[in-house]
């Protein structure tokens, strides 16, 4: 593909950086190599070829989007090691004592702690805390497995650091943390609660012994409390942008320092990062670029365009959204949201809509995944303990359904108008 002619209409740069970006993607999708490798090796192939300088193909991994991601970490690694996060999901699920409660106890937990750390470490914290409620009440403890892991890919969406796939479409459209908000969360909270009508329908939730009280954590130490000011402190400057005009990285990095310099030290938060997540999304934005550098993202866009025939615009991103949703279901969501997001930005110049307009709901959709274990690592997590595909399949179709609807009304309430 990259020593063969560019097709009509298409530049020779710009069918070379399609020739990479379907390369890296083949990569995602078969997982030869680690994913954070594959988008290493896009990095490397575009000054090869030419498609980019070596300081433009690397400039993904320098973006503001990938140090927002690190701030996310940071504050993220202050709640695992004050102890803060076991704290609140402990509150939501102690809160009430009738067994539908205490699974929307779990499920609101589990929500927002992953809107603030990430997917993955929500659902490592939360597992054995789903082993300890289905131990001391009897409560059916797949059911409760499984909602972890729904929870976590629905409240991830809520804030712009809860997963990669948001902040590599913020980071594609120019939003911050204020902007991503005022959809994320509706959409989150939405979900939150159709996931525990889902499983009230499903599961039946029923208690099968007297329930005996949760571990007792005891007041709130020095460390809790710091952390929580840190939190809060930089929860209230990101929403509050628009009036002070700080940048939300700098907001985030800011939160992130303060975290340093009074909980933890360098080699806790090494420990504790996900440092193939920064790459991955570094190298997703550096090939964005260069995709919609070259002209190639609108050339792929203006194709698809024609062989839909589609021409409403609220249609379209409503079609997206469900492609999204089902390839998702077979690829880990951060990939998925790096292979549409450079082509939603040429949907966006070939509908003359702005670029938000069409990337946000489908870089949603790549998070509702419910139904196969390889579309996001809580899923993954899961079902090594012990819940089988079948079992996640069932689980996931209520859920499934529900955000098809959902993303329908948000595409007629938001295209054309963000």
């Amino acid at each position: 593909m990259l020593g063969s002619p560019a097709p009509a209409g298409l530049s020779l740069l710009g069918w070379r950086a399609i020739a990479v970006f379907v390369l890296v993607v083949m990569l995602w999708v078969t997982e030869l190599v680690p994913l954070p490798v594959a988008a290493i090796l896009g990095g490397i192939l575009q000054p090869l070829f030419g498609i980019a300088t070596v300081t433009g193909a690397l400039s993904g991994f320098a973006s503001s989007s990938v140090f927002l991601i690190l701030a996310g970490f940071i504050i993220a690694a202050g709640l695992v090691k004050t102890g803060l996060d076991r704290r609140i999901a402990y509150f939501f699920v102690g809160i009430s004592k009738r067994p539908e409660r205490i699974l929307l106890g779990f499920i609101l937990a589990t929500g927002m702690l992953s809107m603030i750390i990430s997917n993955t470490a929500t659902v490592l914290l939360m597992l054995p805390i789903a082993i300890t409620i289905a131990a001391k009440t009897g409560l059916d403890k797949k059911m409760l497995l499984l909602a972890a892991a729904f929870a976590a890919n629905i409240g991830g969406v809520g804030l712009l650091v809860g997963t990669p796939p948001n902040v590599i479409a913020a980071g594609a459209v120019g939003w911050g943390f204020y902007q991503w908000m005022w959809i994320g969360l509706p959409f989150a909270f939405i979900m939150l609660f159709a996931l525990w009508l889902c499983f009230r329908i499903q599961f039946k939730p029923h208690r099968v012994k007297k329930a005996e009280p949760l571990e007792n954590l005891g007041k709130m130490k020095k460390s809790e409390k710091k952390c929580a000011s840190i939190i809060l402190l930089t929860l209230v400057l990101w929403v509050t942008e628009p009036i002070h005009g700080l940048d939300s990285t700098v907001i985030g990095l800011t939160g992130g320092f303060l975290m340093f310099l009074l909980l933890f030290d360098w080699r806790f938060f090494e420990k504790e990062t996900d440092w193939g997540s920064i790459i991955l999304i570094g190298g997703a934005i550096s090939i964005a670029n260069a995709l919609a550098a070259t002209g190639a993202a609108g050339w792929i866009a203006g194709g698809f365009l024609t062989a839909s025939g589609l021409t409403n615009p609220i249609l379209i991103v409503f079609g997206f959204c469900m492609l999204a949703l089902v390839v998702t279901q077979f690829i880990q969501n951060t990939a998925t949201a790096g292979m549409f997001i450079p082509i939603l930005v040429g949907v966006a110049q070939q509908l003359g809509l702005s670029p938000a307009s069409t990337v946000i709901l489908p870089s949603i959709a790549v998070s509702m995944t419910f139904l196969l274990p390889p579309g996001t690592a809580p899923n993954a997590i899961v079902h090594g303990k012990g819940v089988s595909t079948r079992e996640m399949f069932r689980a996931g179709l209520l859920p499934t359904l529900f955000s098809i609807i959902l993303l329908l009304a948000f595409s007629f309430l938001l295209v054309g108008r963000i």
